[in-house]
């Protein structure tokens, strides 16, 4: 009863993994990418010889939100929203003066948009139109777009976050299988055997890889879900239960910003003061945004989002116009009680947005495992059923599945990996605002071209050779463009203001000389198998 029990689980772990296998290797690996896409990645996308993401002081932040907001209609200063330029979503110096009435050309939220330069505060770009057509399209770079590819593979709601949230339970399931499977390798927890074939390297990989990392596979599993399936079922579920039905309502409950009752008194709204007392209240926290409702009003309001320090998750304090802090809240709104505590956590959990860089690194390298987990699932799955005396796959069968699999999940590494260079060309020759509408074409070109060329007749060795060179080669010439396109690049690398972007410029350098490391193993030493079928072709 016990065998006919666990054969009937690891079926289950085996299908759960071939069938979502590749969509979870590609999730995870750049999900591994989008945990430092705020604001490392974000900020050396962002960078060129002309600006790079500067700290911009109280004073100067103080004295352009008046100067422009002299620029824009009365009602447009009663919602006024400051995003610092720190990566974590802008990279610029952002102010957006917001009517959620509208105003005479647009009868929904309204916003005039000045984007200035974070180290010289000239204004680079303006924006006035639908609020919601402003977010929407505002200038993306490689790390925002991986971030977003991530979240819903591009496919957009609901059925992009539908399917990211399906694949969270996937890998819940399959590690819960998986650890009743492998329940006897609790006693082999170091056990490695590296200089065994490729198969039996394969197989240790994936059991220690999915034992070691067992919780925090869990963790990203349940996670994800949650931020797939939130919106999209639990938000209605939610609304039909407590608010009959009425979602607006429900988001109403959680807005943590009411609007407040303007007076028409003059009191200037001491911005500088609240940016000090922010500081002062967490000093490791990073201030991302202010929100000043009523600004230079008696009644004027200002909220305050960190992230970061002291607090796992995001929060907002909120602040009266004269600098008096009032209290601080959830990202979610001011609701009491441990419950909302838990669901604070889920995001920073997710990606990691605690506990600084190292946490970011762990993160990353556990869902870099979180990825090989699927992929070598599906390689034991294809081996198995290619060997014996009657093999439910033919050779030629096995080349095509194989082939398949380095052009899904091979295509979509080197993808993501070629979008750094681009991002570097894209800085040089196209302006900033059109650099959106190359992103798709690029990443999803070069995916399908190779996933083209997996189709034919190439022997799955050889087309991983090759997937592993454009990868290196890749990450190789970013500081060779930057030497090419980048005036005074050689100095850049010695200031103090571009350590983060040095610092992602020689983590590109040492991925290609690890890659070209890889490749050159691939050359050298085939695996016996790997030799056997080397001309053999489909």
């Amino acid at each position: 009863m016990k065998s006919i029990t666990i054969k009937k689980i690891f079926q289950m772990h085996s299908w759960v993994g071939i069938v979502t296998g590749i969509l979870l290797f590609i999730v995870a690996f750049t999900g591994a990418f989008a945990v430092f896409s705020k604001p490392y990645l974000s900020i050396w996308a962002s960078s060129s010889d002309t600006h790079v993401t500067s700290a911009v002081p109280a004073k100067e932040v103080d004295r352009l939100i008046n100067e422009y907001a002299e620029k824009v209609p009365e009602k447009f200063r009663e919602n006024i929203h400051v995003f610092m330029p720190n990566g974590y979503g802008f990279t610029k110096l952002v102010l957006l003066f917001e009517s959620h009435d509208g105003d005479e050309n647009y009868k929904k939220e309204a916003a005039y948009v000045y984007e200035l330069n974070s180290q010289t505060l000239a204004l680079e770009d303006q924006f006035y139109g639908s609020a919601g057509d402003y977010y929407e399209n505002r200038q993306s770079d490689m790390a925002r777009y991986i971030g977003h590819f991530h979240a819903d593979l591009h496919l957009g709601r609901p059925i992009g976050l539908i399917l990211t949230g399906f694949l969270g339970l996937t890998l819940m399931v399959s590690v819960i299988t998986g650890l009743y499977i492998h329940r006897e390798m609790f006693k082999q927890l170091f056990t490695f055997r590296r200089d065994k074939s490729f198969d039996v390297v394969t197989s240790d990989g994936h059991k220690l890889f999915g034992l070691w990392g067992s919780l925090f596979h869990f963790v990203i599993g349940f996670t994800g879900a949650i931020l797939g399936l939130a919106t999209i079922i639990m938000l209605p579920a939610a609304a039909y239960v407590s608010f009959n039905g009425d979602q607006d309502k429900l988001v109403e409950k959680f807005t943590a910003m009411p609007d407040p009752v303007i007076s028409q008194d003059y009191q200037k709204t001491r911005v500088v003061d609240i940016m000090a007392n922010v500081q002062a209240y967490d000093d490791k926290a990073i201030l991302r945004d202010l929100t000043i409702m009523a600004l230079n009003d008696k009644n004027s309001v200002v909220y305050a989002r960190t992230i970061g320090g002291e607090s796992v998750s995001s929060s907002i304090l909120k602040y009266t116009g004269e600098g008096e802090f009032v209290k601080r809240m959830s990202s979610l709104g001011d609701i009491p009680g441990p419950a909302i505590k838990v669901v604070e956590w889920i995001y920073p959990l997710h990606f990691g947005n605690f506990g600084g860089l190292f946490v970011k690194f762990i993160w990353a390298f556990l869902g870099l495992t979180t990825a090989l987990i699927p992929l070598s699932g599906v390689m034991m799955w294809l081996a198995k059923r290619s060997r014996g005396q009657n093999p439910d796959l033919s050779q030629v069968s096995y080349q095509r599945w194989n082939r398949f699999v380095i052009g899904s999940c091979g295509g979509a590494v080197m993808a993501c990996i070629l979008l750094f260079p681009v991002q570097i060309l894209m800085n040089h020759f196209i302006e900033g605002s059109q650099h959106n509408s190359y992103f798709g074409p690029i990443f999803f070109g070069s995916w399908l071209a190779w996933l083209v060329i997996s189709l034919m007749p190439i022997n799955y060795h050889a087309l991983l050779k090759v997937n592993t060179l454009i990868v290196a080669l890749s990450f190789a010439c970013v500081v060779p463009l930057k030497l090419m396109l980048q005036p005074g690049f050689v100095g850049q690398v010695m200031s103090p203001s571009y350590q983060i972007v040095t610092a992602v410029d020689v983590m590109c350098t040492l991925m290609a000389i690890l890659s070209f490391y890889v490749f050159k193993k691939l050359s050298v030493n085939p695996t016996t198998e790997q030799a056997k079928m080397k001309e053999q072709t489909a």
